[in-house]
């Protein structure tokens, strides 16, 4: 009996492994990082994105379910947009501690980067049943004149 060894990059594997275990840490626990709260680490969260691009525009979803409309800031540059938010824990009085909860509380900053220049004036968002929905037009490619140049 004849074996044949077949040539693998284990790298290419355990790579992919551990990409997928760092987002499904996120996506469980959130991210952990250093506040300055009473508490030496607090929670941090990473909404879900979405970015479609046609030829015009580009379309940009972000999940922010638990989070008020005055709490979300939007800035953007021509090479990139930034969504930062926060979601606050409300203490309701009268009802008890919380014993379990998997909703995510704290501060985020998210920047998408674009391909092609964006046209800072046209741009539009809207905020509805906790998606961020963000239209941004694509900036017409500038069209450089042709120049002859005289041989001499």
């Amino acid at each position: 009996m004849r074996f044949s060894l077949i040539k693998r990059e284990p790298s290419f594997f355990f790579e992919n492994m551990h990409e997928d275990l760092q987002r499904f840490l996120k996506d469980t626990f959130g991210d952990i990082e250093p506040s300055g709260s009473n508490m030496p680490f607090e929670r941090t969260f990473r909404p879900a994105v979405e970015v479609k691009e046609t030829d015009s525009e580009y379309k940009i979803d972000v999940e922010l379910t638990g989070v008020k409309k005055e709490d979300i800031s939007l800035s953007m540059t021509p090479e990139h947009v930034m969504v930062s938010a926060e979601s606050k824990f409300e203490k309701c009085e009268g009802s008890g501690d919380v014993k379990y909860s998997e909703f995510r509380y704290g501060k985020f900053t998210r920047t998408i980067p674009f391909d092609k220049p964006v046209n800072l004036e046209d741009a539009s968002s809207e905020f509805k049943d906790g998606i961020l929905h963000i239209t941004i037009k694509k900036a017409e490619p500038k069209r450089e004149d042709v120049k002859t140049i005289e041989i001499k």
